[in-house]
């Protein structure tokens, strides 16, 4: 539909429109709300300014008459809204809000925070003329699991990190390969399609241990820690499905890590970054990893630098 520009603006906004009106539904659902999506403007119009005609909404959001008669029968059918007659105008009928719906608004309130902040965040990677960001935002939020992701920020405890199991293989070699693919196309190395591959044996059998990130039965994240010498374990393959990016997941990940370092009998987690990876350099040092001064060799050409973490039984390490 892009091809056609301009002349197919209404039917690209529709489809955004439509899109988001049915991805917040979900959302509405999931929450146990009895708010329809599509009710929204109105029923916030008469949460602001209470008491008023069919003819008054039509005007003040700018929708036709028939559409907000229309949505306002479905609303009294869903004892949403309560018609009265008006004390000073007899021939004039005027809606408010019904004590359940108020209770139903209320509830509503920390939902369409999180929503909103959703919003913002694909807004946030459009730029340039108005079409160019309708494009940008079409492909970005079109294929995007919206709903999924507000439903993450709404309920973040409801992540679990788990070990790595046969119904995971493909999801934490999918996610890997995609950030190496990403990030360093032309440096990716036997070893790593090792470890992809059969993570059981090149990984777990020798004593590390794989995890994943589940989220509503879908693997988000991933990491793995490896045995190396001296009581130390590494921390590799660290990656968050590009989907579900900045809704700190990988803070979830790198403090799993931590503690089941200190389970395994760890003394110091290392891990091998680069440094152009800004987003992961400053999560770990968040959490206190360090430098070495003089690095040990690098395990693949693609790094570096090589960064670890003291690890102490009686110590809570974590950051907000």
């Amino acid at each position: 539909m892009e091809q056609f520009g301009v002349l197919s603006l209404g039917s690209r906004l529709k489809r955004l429109s439509d899109y988001l009106y049915n991805e917040v539904q979900s959302v509405y659902l999931n929450e146990s709300l009895a708010i329809s999506s599509t009710y929204f403007p109105i029923l916030r119009l008469l949460q602001y300014q209470g008491g008023l005609s069919v003819v008054e909404i039509s005007d003040q959001l700018g929708l036709s008459h028939p559409a907000v008669s229309k949505q306002v029968t479905k609303m009294l059918k869903d004892e949403l809204l309560i018609k009265q007659t008006d004390s000073k105008d007899q021939r004039r009928s005027v809606l408010h809000l019904s004590e359940f719906c108020i209770n139903q608004m209320a509830q509503v309130e920390p939902v369409l925070k999180v929503i909103g902040q959703e919003l913002e965040y694909y807004l946030d990677t459009t730029s340039g003329k108005f079409l160019e960001q309708l494009s940008q935002l079409e492909q970005s939020l079109l294929q995007a699991p919206y709903a999924l992701r507000v439903l993450l920020r709404l309920h973040p405890h409801e992540v679990q990190v788990t070990p790595l199991d046969m119904s995971l293989l493909e999801s934490f070699q999918s996610i890997n390969m995609r950030w190496l693919k990403e990030y360093f196309p032309t440096d990716i190395y036997e070893q790593d399609i090792d470890v992809l591959s059969d993570p059981f044996t090149h990984v777990i059998h020798d004593g590390g241990a794989v995890y994943c990130a589940i989220f509503k039965s879908r693997c988000i994240g991933t990491y793995l820690l490896k045995p190396i010498q001296n009581n130390e374990v590494e921390l590799c393959k660290l990656a968050v499905a590009p989907d579900f990016q900045r809704l700190r997941i990988g803070k979830k990940l790198v403090q799993h890590a931590i503690d089941q370092a200190k389970n395994m009998g760890a003394t110091k987690i290392t891990l091998e970054s680069h440094t152009s990876l800004k987003a992961a350099m400053s999560l770990y040092q968040k959490f206190g990893f360090k430098p070495y001064e003089t690095p040990p060799l690098f395990s693949v050409p693609r790094a570096n630098i090589k960064l670890y973490l003291p690890l102490s039984d009686g110590e809570k390490i974590h950051y907000e």
